[in-house]
């Protein structure tokens, strides 16, 4: 019988959201700190560019927002009925670009320059993360994945191609790509809800 996805475990994605978060508090737990860096430096350098800074003051804002995340994530608690970490961390990275401002110019002109509505912008960061995110999960799900199941799922839901024309071009029938791309959107649903902490909604934004 055909498998769809890869028997064996997926590598590193054991770890969920609030775990990793517990383990960054050990500043020589290198593994997990690697892992916390590749997810949340590029939204980081994505948020401050989108805000107008170029690309070495966005390295900057982002380089602040690590060194105050090495002091104080020892302290943090992450605790649903108060606040969510990813709020915490916009916070710290709004902070970080207001600081940066401060430091360029006089401060009436930082001032000026925040009041933009631009930098209000947490809708932005929101819509930043639940991308970066994504764009993560999907990074670790692909090498785990058979690749004509991956090809089904990125064709057919990634690119939004008819299954027909899919089925087609991998001689499999529409059935059989209808279910691999199925059990590659739950996998990756499933992971990007323990990144997003809950979300509401869908946190992929993929079809059905």
């Amino acid at each position: 019988m055909h498998r769809t996805i890869r028997d064996r475990p997926l590598v590193g994605m054991t770890e969920t959201r609030s775990s990793l978060l517990i383990a960054v508090r050990d500043r020589a737990d290198v593994v997990a700190w690697r892992e916390f860096d590749a997810l949340y430096r590029p939204l980081i350098l994505a948020y401050a560019q989108k805000q107008g800074l170029g690309h070495a003051d966005a390295h900057d804002v982002a380089q602040e927002v690590f060194v105050k995340l090495t002091r104080e994530l020892g302290n943090f608690r992450l605790d649903r009925r108060t606040g969510r970490f990813r709020t915490w961390l916009y916070r710290v990275t709004a902070n970080a670009r207001c600081d940066l401002a401060r430091r360029q110019y006089r401060r009436a002109e930082a001032e000026a320059e925040w009041s933009d509505p631009r930098h209000d912008s947490e809708a932005l960061w929101m819509a930043l993360y639940r991308q970066r995110v994504l764009e993560y999960v999907l990074g670790r799900v692909r090498p785990q994945t058979n690749p004509r199941t991956w090809a089904c799922f990125e064709r057919h839901l990634l690119r939004s191609r008819p299954a027909s024309e899919v089925a087609a071009e991998l001689g499999l029938s529409v059935n059989s790509v209808y279910t691999n791309a199925s059990r590659v959107l739950g996998r990756v649903r499933e992971l990007c809800r323990e990144y997003c902490e809950e979300l509401s909604d869908d946190p992929t934004g993929l079809p059905e």
